[in-house]
């Protein structure tokens, strides 16, 4: 079974719509793990639903590593998936495509998709990883799986990374020398809008755990960057 590990804090209706894009999976085998980080309307959600797949716990205030990490808690499945509450997932066939997969060996499972912007949406391709993974963090979070017992192995999320929770883990994996696998296809749809970007107003904020980040892993300079400049610098140089 694939866990998939969904922290949410007042946005039931973003919560609702990524609810819905598991239902419309083809795989069944899986279990919607929902931690509650705000006043519990995620809660409410999960309850409404009537799908005994999806499962829901509180966690007020804790912070958003910590909800991951209380759903890793209790998770029952032998992979974890990560899923924010406002993205997709796109390919009713995902799931199953990641099973295939994490079945086989144990490994990060990766996907391209689209950023969802008001006005439209852009493509993005993160492309095979290797050693990109020291200068930009290329993964979606969201639509990322791996075994439960590899990620426990490798240490299991660090809170003190704060933004960079998931560069901290995939950096971890890299160096364990995890092989990266790759999904083509418009499987995620991840929204970008003022909360999550970094050139908004918790720019500061995210620059401390930017260097925070460099200093745990002995990297070089990094740039503050998003997946959106990410994703629009592919297309100025062609790649879109």
């Amino acid at each position: 079974m694939i866990s998939v590990l969904v922290p949410t804090r007042g946005r039931p209706g973003l919560l609702r719509e990524a609810l819905r894009s598991l239902e419309r999976q083809t795989f069944p085998l899986f279990e919607a793990v929902v931690v509650d980080d705000g006043e519990g309307e995620g809660l409410e959600v999960v309850a409404s639903s009537g799908d005994p797949r999806f499962r829901a716990f509180p966690n007020p205030g804790r912070g958003q590593v910590e909800a991951r990490q209380k759903a890793l808690e209790v998770a029952r499945g032998e992979a974890v998936l990560f899923l924010d509450d406002d993205d997709l997932l796109l390919d009713p066939a995902y799931l199953y495509r990641v099973w295939r997969v994490l079945s086989r060996e144990e490994a990060v499972v990766y996907g391209e998709g689209v950023l969802l912007l008001p006005e439209g949406e852009v493509p993005f391709r993160p492309g095979p990883m290797g050693e990109e993974l020291l200068r930009d963090n290329r993964l979606l979070a969201s639509g990322t799986a791996l075994r439960k017992k590899t990620l426990l192995d490798l240490g299991g999320l660090d809170p003190g990374m704060g933004d960079y929770w998931d560069w901290d883990l995939w950096l971890r994996a890299y160096r364990a020398g995890l092989p990266f696998r790759y999904l083509r296809g418009r499987n995620l749809g991840v929204r970008v809008h003022g909360a999550n970007q970094s050139y908004g107003a918790r720019r500061e904020e995210r620059a401390f755990y930017l260097e925070r980040l460099r200093a745990k892993h002995g990297l070089g300079p990094l740039a503050l960057k998003d997946h959106l400049s990410l994703a629009l610098a592919d297309l100025g140089a062609g790649g879109g």
